[in-house]
């Protein structure tokens, strides 16, 4: 368990420091205010934080497991597929339904929902961010082939 806590902590490490690269080539300060780059550097710092401080904790704990896995790995690792699919389906299926798809299917693996709650939290989702995106702050985002 340790070396899997480890291997993760440097994972995010160094997920936070590309974060914090690659943001930092963007614009921190606009003309009207916090530009595109503000908010992804401060979430590349607080990723790169809390990195810093897992690693910190796990190399000056004296408690050794023989475990690699925690019993929430497998859930983890399902999410992890999960985000990787919707990465891949969000070309086909637009940004507002992909998302909304995710949002359902994460909500029903993580809170064992039933899929009532999961398929109106899908529909919900899918309207708020073309309502709040496209339509009110008429941000472009990916359409897809159903055009949502």
């Amino acid at each position: 368990m340790r070396i899997a806590d480890l291997i993760g902590g440097v994972v995010v490490l160094i997920l936070g420091v590309a974060v914090i690269y690659f943001s930092s080539q963007l614009e921190y300060y606009s003309e009207f205010g916090p530009g595109p780059g503000f908010l992804p550097l401060w979430i590349g710092i607080i990723i790169t934080a809390g990195a810093i401080y897992v690693i910190i904790n796990l190399l000056t704990k004296h408690s050794r497991t023989r475990e690699f896995f925690k019993p929430r790995t497998k859930l983890g690792l399902q999410i992890l597929i999960t985000i990787i699919i919707t990465f891949l389906v969000l070309p086909l299926l637009g940004f507002s339904i992909g998302l909304a798809l995710f949002i359902g299917v994460t909500m029903r693996m993580m809170g064992k929902h039933r899929w009532v709650p999961c398929g109106l939290t899908a529909i919900v989702t899918a309207i708020g961010i073309r309502l709040i995106f496209i339509s009110w702050l008429t941000i472009p985002l990916p359409r897809g082939l159903i055009g949502w």
